[in-house]
């Protein structure tokens, strides 16, 4: 027993896929419900920008650190983190989720420094790698968990001086940092496994090009991300509304429709889905925000694109082999259908809020739902032998 707990210490993305998936169902449990138990609310400034901060730089911040530290290997040529330094990794994770939520009765530096001390373990885990692998153009990997780490920073601080609204403006611009990295990373992973699935099949692959399209799609979130930081929420809601066309376009040329039965692949197209959708629609709220409630509409970037994208590149790494090729289980398709079901009730918000009173809870339990299910089909492989590579089929 002592040797199968051990084992999840062998590979970054096993602790930290775990406890994301974990928190995921307790943070919103606790949000949604725990003053119906009797458990104290959790609040940095108010308890929705800690739900906000959890959500963010919690979870997201775990899943960043899974997928870039089990990636290392591939782009260095060496062995990922494990052992001690991961250890202290996801120690100094989980003091920052206790942090967060005993914010109340904690100094300012005690409840940052933990987070602070994550992303810059993790930066420099990432940038050691690379640096001795001299894979130079993997360098956005580390400065995308610095513009994280700072962006956490300073959440906190203005959280806990008062700054409210400060703060959820910065929790927005760190789902914009998540957004572009969906748009980069995703957007090579989604068509190489597509491509790849479609060859096997005895199809055409997929037409080359595209990277004209993948670059305006990533200048265009990151001029929004400067537009909002600039406090232009007009102009930033027409380079959104941009962005998320751009990215349609180029789900459009992957024809994921023709890998409808491959429940993995199907995950990662409509997470990719999410992030052009989810765009478009934080677009419109900004455009019209009279009509369209940007704090509801929000939710398809998060819940739909960055937990849908999150759940749809951890679910491989507990899928089966044949052939070459991942099989995703059951549990894949049906976490994958839970979120996707609390995505669309979470953002229906926005135009039934009569209706919030079920919609919210609803949304919960769905959420709660598909990573639970998406825990019960990692944790085996978390604890058995090391499979490589961990998120494809075959080593290309």
């Amino acid at each position: 027993m002592h040797a199968r707990l051990s084992s999840v210490w062998l590979m970054p993305h096993r602790p930290l896929f775990l406890a994301m998936g974990i928190w995921a169902v307790v943070a919103v449990a606790w949000w949604q419900w725990g003053a119906q138990a009797g458990l104290p609310a959790p609040a940095l400034g108010t308890p929705a920008l800690w739900h906000a901060h959890e959500m963010v730089a919690g979870m997201g911040g775990a899943a960043v650190g899974a997928y870039l530290l089990t990636a290392l290997a591939g782009w260095s040529g060496r062995e990922s983190p494990a052992g001690l330094p991961l250890k202290v990794l996801v120690a100094l994770w989980l003091l920052a989720r206790v942090a967060a939520a005993c914010a109340a009765l904690l100094p300012v530096w005690a409840v940052g420094l933990p987070g602070a001390l994550y992303f810059l373990m993790l930066g420099a885990m990432l940038a050691r790698g690379i640096a001795a692998a001299r894979a130079w153009r993997r360098l956005a990997a580390p400065l995308a968990v610095g513009a994280l780490g700072l962006g956490d920073a300073l959440l906190l601080r203005a959280a806990l001086s008062g700054g409210i609204a400060a703060g959820a403006g910065i929790a927005q611009a760190m789902v914009r940092v998540l957004a572009l990295m969906i748009s980069v990373i995703g957007g090579r992973m989604v068509p190489a496994f597509t491509d790849s699935a479609l060859r096997r099949r005895g199809h055409a692959g997929l037409p080359p090009g595209g990277r004209i399209a993948a670059l305006a799609g990533a200048a265009a979130i990151l001029v929004a991300l400067g537009l909002t930081l600039a406090g232009k929420p007009a102009a930033s809601g027409i380079a959104l509304f941009l962005a998320g066309a751009l990215q349609f376009a180029r789900l459009a040329r992957w024809r994921g429709w023709r890998v409808a039965g491959d429940a993995l692949l199907a995950a990662l197209h409509l997470g990719f889905l999410w992030l052009a959708l989810g765009l478009v629609l934080l677009g419109a709220a900004r455009l019209w925000p009279a009509a369209l409630p940007e704090s509801d509409l929000l939710h398809a970037l998060t819940m739909g694109a960055i937990g849908g994208m999150i759940l749809a590149v951890a679910i491989r790494a507990a899928a089966g082999r044949a052939g070459g090729a991942l099989i995703g289980g059951r549990p894949a398709a049906l976490a994958g259908a839970a979120i996707a079901a609390a995505t669309l009730l979470r953002i229906a918000v926005a135009v039934l809020p009569a209706a919030g009173g079920w919609l919210l809870p609803g949304a919960a339990a769905f959420w709660m739902l598909g990573w639970a299910l998406f825990l019960t089909a990692f944790l085996p492989t978390a604890l058995g032998p090391v499979r490589r590579p961990v998120f494809s089929g075959a080593r290309v």
